[in-house]
């Protein structure tokens, strides 16, 4: 029996989380190292944007090593502090020879990266961080050069640092062809950043917090990316209308089976779900379809974090895929996709497809915040959809039960609370 979160609750919890984080009597000087400056253009550069704002701008520095193909333009907010941009290294190895020959040509390229182009960013790192009078780093470690960058910050200059983890490293090295034994240092180099006695880890989620914790001995805080508690949508009570279903879907498109499992579901059914035309709304800036057959999406592209969960507010579900894959277990296990922020802020019930032992699948469990389908099984998605069309009342406690997740874990107030706590301000509650 899902047990439900009344609308007294919710402005009950509303009222008790809403955490302005008070100031300490002494802000430290911050460098933000990162792959992207804080902006509103890229999902990774909005969070450290809201992120940023728990912080006095006249004590914070940005150091930004860009992923090709990304703006190096940073948020108005914060055109007046010390901010510099390199350009970060190939990442990706293409290998141009067979076999063993290939990863021999991998690791060379690696060691030449290393030793060069990153050492040379570490140099003007290190100086801008000494002009600047930088007294914590705060990095985000994301692919190997972050990784080396972080490392060679702290044997150098030995300040506290918060280690922003938003994935585990090896789904990276493994889409971007690394070889194995770089692989394997640079998951050393990891280690030995989270497991200095001078990190915090901002881990992504509470089940990597508590998994960091055990594996490397570090100081885990779960910090994960919230929205302003203002934007959230009161709870739905009942489907739109009585001709249609529509399913919501927001962000990046990384579990393309989960994906492609639902597609062939709804095909299986010719878009019809007890009586009902069923239409998937889809927002995001990359959006890549492989058809088999007829699709009925309505895509709306890239918008606004508040004008997706406007849009995701007008539809009748929310539907959340996420890796099954053995190859992506850790991932699953560890990550917590921002997509589910905006979902429960939108007051929409929401479907979640991926497995028991993920992160969101047991954030939503122990909250009682989604219906769930747990297998790859065209006819469980079915089912899965047909249960919340036929079931008013289940309906209705889901989607109290997502907003007050959300008001309890999830808003920016929130977020920034943990983040002052990571950084390591007293006074932060």
């Amino acid at each position: 029996m899902v047990q439900t979160a009344s609308i007294e609750d919710i402005t009950q919890i509303t009222s008790d989380r809403v955490i302005e984080p008070s100031i300490p009597r002494t802000f430290r000087k911050v460098l933000l190292l990162s792959s992207v400056p804080p902006s509103s253009k890229y999902t990774g550069a909005l969070m450290l944007h809201s992120m940023c704002r728990a912080l006095p701008a006249d004590k914070l520095s940005c150091f930004a090593v860009l992923t090709p193909g990304l703006d190096s333009e940073i948020h108005p907010e914060w055109k007046e502090i010390p901010y510099m941009h390199r350009q970060k290294p190939s990442e990706s190895q293409l290998r141009h020879l067979p076999l063993h020959l290939g990863v021999i040509e991998s690791f060379i390229k690696e060691q030449a990266t290393a030793k060069f182009a990153t050492e040379r960013i570490a140099k003007e790192l290190i100086s801008f961080a000494e002009s600047t009078g930088a007294e914590t780093i705060w990095c985000t470690l994301e692919g190997q050069t972050m990784i080396r960058l972080a490392l060679a910050l702290q044997k150098r200059l030995a300040l506290p640092m918060v280690a922003q983890v938003w994935d585990p490293p090896g789904w990276w090295l493994r889409d971007n062809n690394v070889d194995k034994f770089s692989r394997k240092k640079v998951l050393s180099d990891f280690a030995e950043v989270l497991s200095n006695s001078k990190t915090t880890t901002a881990a992504a989620s509470w089940a990597m917090a508590e998994q960091y914790t055990k594996d490397y001995g570090c100081n885990a805080i779960p910090v994960i990316p919230g929205l302003p508690q203002n934007w959230a949508y009161q709870p739905s009570t009942g489907l739109n209308d009585s001709t249609t279903l529509t399913i919501g879907f927001a962000g990046q498109l990384y579990s393309s089976q989960e994906w492609n499992c639902l597609m062939q579901a709804l095909e299986s059914t010719g878009w019809m779900l007890e009586g009902r035309h069923v239409e998937v709304r889809a927002l995001g800036r990359i959006f890549g379809i492989n058809a088999t057959g007829e699709r009925n999406i309505r895509f709306y592209g890239w918008r606004s974090q508040q004008e997706t969960i406007e849009i995701l507010s007008g539809c009748d579900v929310l539907y959340c895929p996420y890796w099954f894959s053995p190859q992506y277990e850790t991932e699953a296990r560890l990550s917590f996709p921002s997509k589910l922020t905006s979902y429960l802020a939108s007051g929409r019930p929401v479907l979640f497809h991926g497995p028991t032992y993920a992160s969101p699948s047991r954030f939503l469990q122990d909250n009682n915040a989604a219906m769930q389908c747990n297998n790859l099984d065209q006819k469980s998605v079915i089912e899965a959809l047909k249960t919340l069309v036929s079931d008013a009342s289940l309906y209705r406690d889901l989607a109290a039960n997502g907003a007050a997740a959300f008001h309890k874990h999830l808003t920016e107030e929130w977020t920034q609370a943990q983040f002052l706590k990571a950084i390591g301000y007293e006074n932060a509650q």
